[in-house]
């Protein structure tokens, strides 16, 4: 756990998500505004189950946003679609221009 520099502090253990892709990690009040610290101690020395313990006494929640590993191939053919389809309007644009001034 770290204090970052705009005030929010993050938790960089502990989030055991194999292949997954963590968006966001963050530690939460109990009314779903950021923490912003002070440390517990317990979150200082590394200890995960200790300082889990000190979040849930403070009444403090981590918020994990992620993908998971199995979207791995949906976001990949996603994102090769989405660039074939500019690459192809764009190699129309330029059809349509070059095309207009060999008329011209």
């Amino acid at each position: 756990m770290t204090l970052a520099a705009n005030g929010s502090v993050a938790l960089f253990a502990g989030v055991d998500l194999p292949g997954a892709w963590v968006i966001t990690n963050q530690v939460l009040t109990d009314s779903g505004r950021p923490f912003t610290g002070p440390l517990p101690a317990a979150c200082r020395n590394k200890s995960w189950q200790a300082c889990q313990a000190a979040l849930g006494r403070m009444h403090l929640r981590q918020l994990v946003v992620f993908q998971p590993g199995s979207r791995y191939w949906d976001f990949q053919w996603l994102e090769a679609g989405i660039f074939l389809a500019l690459a192809l309007a764009l190699a129309g644009l330029c059809f349509w221009l070059i095309r207009r001034r060999r008329l011209a």
